[in-house]
């Protein structure tokens, strides 16, 4: 653990030499290192090819050639208009409906309905007082752009959403001279990825950071005052954060097109990752309003979790690629059944727990919300020390090399087990709260499962036939 390597004894690092990492590029007369020079000095082939061959030099990529510095800044220019002209087209196919799309999210997360504030702005222009039913936080306009400024906004955050993928093609077609057939393929894979990522991050953000970010806001605030909901102020927060966390979720994208092009390792993330966590903080706390420090510790909390996941995902399948051997999937069958499982049962009309903060000891419960603590913290916290310190322990001084693997090999159910139990711990765990109103009759439910298992086992019995026909390939 002291070098970083996160207890990974496998040698992630890259070979210096092309022909090591892709071997159909070593040609005759290629350069060659001066340690080989003699092997291949007397052989008749090797004369023939360095008589075939002199004065050329490897190259590199396939495709790749000089190019002016005038003529790559005009590429790149060209290529990111594309991206601006698609972005801005898709705003402009939006904007028509803008005030749907404003009042879907204002509503979201505020109280409503819209029909409600729209009495209040009739009882307001017919008897000069602001008069309606109670209970609707109804957006307040303070300038005469703003509501104008709000339709540009979210028609924007639609274009940014389409336009990442765009983004990505876009720099791929601008670096594909100079890639090989290998990397290429990774690149356009992740065109579509970029897509799905985005639209990820913005459901996360949707439904779980901005809702728990309102909740926070309005009990912090309604103590002191007579809360009024500015439209500029309270949209620009909501586009933000969806923006943001559509672009933060491309982190892992990034991180396997950097490993599996070779531009990194896993091991030199692994060393360097609290350089990345320092970073992750600083970008989160620079960008995001809120001066009370909620926002910024949620995105980078997320933007950690994005990199750890990543890492701990090209760990558990033991390549320097994120696709999963046959064996790998084999190996993780239990899981993805129960993972397959939970799924039928969360999409069911079964009872989901909404949470036990009532049944805790006032004791417990009010001196943590004097000081603003939350409970989730210190139970959540509580079960990943004990087994950590349990795992230390053991590690240092007990020294059993079954526990140890038997530990490790629970650590990432552990983790998991205590965030949920620590969440259903906060006094509205508003996730729950809404996959217990949301449900599929119970036969759909498991159709769903069991789709997701049959999708599984024939994932596997691909990943198994290219296995061996590749094996086939090789001994031929």
């Amino acid at each position: 653990m002291a070098d970083g390597t996160d207890g990974d004894d496998r040698d992630w690092e890259v070979p210096r030499r092309e022909s090591d990492v892709y071997p159909s590029l070593e040609m005759p007369g290629s350069p060659t290192p001066a340690g080989d020079a003699g092997s291949t000095a007397g052989t008749p082939s090797a004369e023939g090819a360095s008589t075939a061959t002199s004065g050329e030099e490897f190259s590199g990529a396939p495709d790749d050639e000089e190019m002016p510095l005038a003529d790559h800044v005009e590429e790149m220019a060209t290529r990111l208009f594309i991206v601006l002209a698609v972005m801005a087209g898709v705003g402009v196919v939006t904007l028509p409906y803008s005030d749907e799309l404003i009042n879907f999210l204002w509503y979201s997360f505020l109280d409503g309905p819209a029909e409600n504030c729209a009495r209040i702005a009739v009882d307001a222009a017919q008897t000069g007082q602001a008069a309606g039913p109670a209970g609707a936080d109804c957006p307040h306009v303070y300038s005469p752009l703003a509501l104008i400024l709000a339709r540009l906004k979210v028609a924007s955050l639609v274009g940014l959403v389409v336009g990442l993928p765009v983004f990505v093609y876009e720099t791929y077609l601008f670096m594909r001279p100079g890639l090989y057939p290998s990397e290429r393929r990774y690149y356009l894979a992740a065109v579509p990825t970029s897509l799905v990522l985005a639209a990820v991050g913005v459901a996360f953000a949707y439904f779980l950071v901005l809702r728990a970010m309102f909740d926070y806001f309005i009990t912090y605030s309604d103590r002191a005052a007579e809360l009024a909901f500015g439209l500029s102020e309270t949209f620009n927060l909501i586009i933000l954060m969806l923006g943001f966390f559509a672009i933060v979720f491309q982190i892992p994208l990034f991180v396997m097109l950097a490993i599996m092009m070779g531009i990194v390792t896993r091991r030199w993330l692994v060393q360097r990752r609290l350089y990345f966590w320092a970073a992750f903080a600083g970008i989160a706390f620079v960008f995001s309003p809120d001066p009370t420090g909620m926002a910024p510790l949620m995105v980078a909390v997320t933007m950690i979790g994005l990199f750890e996941g990543t890492l701990l995902l090209l760990k558990w399948t033991g390549t320097s690629s994120p696709v999963p051997t046959g064996e790998d999937l084999a190996d993780r069958r239990p899981y993805a059944y129960l993972l397959f499982a939970l799924v039928g049962y969360v999409l069911s009309p079964l009872p989901v727990p909404t949470g036990y903060y009532g049944a805790l000891p006032t004791a417990v419960t009010g001196p943590l919300a004097e000081i603003g603590f939350a409970p989730s913290i210190l139970v959540g916290g509580g079960i990943i020390l004990a087994f950590e310190l349990t795992a230390y322990l053991n590690k240092n001084y007990y020294g059993s090399p079954k526990l140890w693997r038997g530990l490790r090999r629970v650590r990432l159910p552990v983790w998991v087990v205590a965030i949920v139990v620590g969440y259903l711990s906060t006094p509205d765990p508003t996730l729950f709260r809404l996959i217990d109103q949301f449900g599929l009759p119970l036969a759909a439910a498991a159709g769903v499962a069991v789709a997701l298992l049959l999708v599984f086992e024939g994932g596997l019995l691909v990943a198994r036939r290219g296995a061996s026909a590749d094996e086939g390939d090789g001994g031929k």
